[in-house]
């Protein structure tokens, strides 16, 4: 009991630190809207239910649904309606190398969607077409954003990583920048 207790302690410095760090190299920036808003982004769970009753796809089939339960850590790229969804389908095989790795330490990677009304059908036909082992979540009529609200505008914070309490514990883009897949790795190796 008292091992597990120093463990967690360990591990929840060492999340503070990374955060901290982060939180100051952008303030140091003179970027203080992205710090403000990665903390409004850890400021309470992310909301998955509306994926729940999703549209799913994976190795271009249609799945019958989402559980939350499949993992422990989860990467969420989040491409929201004022992104052109079946444009990024075009870009998910550029995050292959990044989900592999990170499914190598227990990370389920979830791209989810929230097109325009107009957009859904040809994402879904894109996503229908594609073979990649991918979990792509088609979320209508904006319910994503809207049971998270604590979600950024900026594009650049729609990666993120999720704990086992979908708390937000790192943001960037592993697939674009490979520290930030590294700061990924080594946040859930350091927490098992």
């Amino acid at each position: 009991m008292v091992i597990d207790d120093v463990n967690n302690y360990r591990n929840m410095k060492y999340i503070h630190y990374i955060i901290l760090s982060a939180l100051m190299l952008l303030s140091s920036c003179g970027n203080k809207k992205i710090a403000d808003e990665i903390l409004k982004m850890q400021s309470r769970p992310i909301d998955l239910t509306a994926c729940e009753d999703a549209v799913c796809y994976e190795n271009g089939e249609r799945a019958a649904y989402y559980s939350n339960a499949d993992s422990a850590y989860k990467l969420i790229i989040y491409i929201d309606s004022a992104s052109c969804s079946p444009c990024f389908v075009s870009h998910m095989l550029d995050y292959m190398g990044a989900v592999v790795d990170l499914d190598s330490v227990g990370v389920n990677t979830l791209f989810i969607f929230e097109p325009k009304q107009e957009q859904k059908e040809n994402l879904e036909s894109s996503l229908a077409q594609l073979a990649y082992p991918l979990r792509a979540i088609v979320v209508p009529n904006g319910s994503f954003s809207s049971v998270n609200p604590h979600l950024p505008s900026s594009t650049l914070l729609h990666s993120f990583l999720l704990d086992k309490e979908n708390k937000v514990i790192v943001v960037g883009n592993p697939a674009r920048n490979d520290k930030v897949k590294e700061l990924m790795l080594n946040t859930v190796r350091n927490r098992e």
